[in-house]
């Protein structure tokens, strides 16, 4: 079984860094940041190197 999907979230307000699995990511791009409230966008999204 692999492991699921993850990005690196920094908060261009707060910046606040936060690693997040697919659906965590989804509610970010929708609701904003959960520290702060700053909208988030595509670029706040960082994927981890390949392993």
């Amino acid at each position: 079984m692999t492991s699921p999907r993850t990005h690196t979230f920094v908060c261009p307000e707060c910046r606040r860094s936060i690693e997040v699995d697919d659906p965590m990511r989804a509610t970010l791009l929708d609701v904003g940041c959960v520290v702060c409230g700053a909208p988030v966008t595509e670029g706040d999204m960082a994927d981890p190197p390949p392993a």
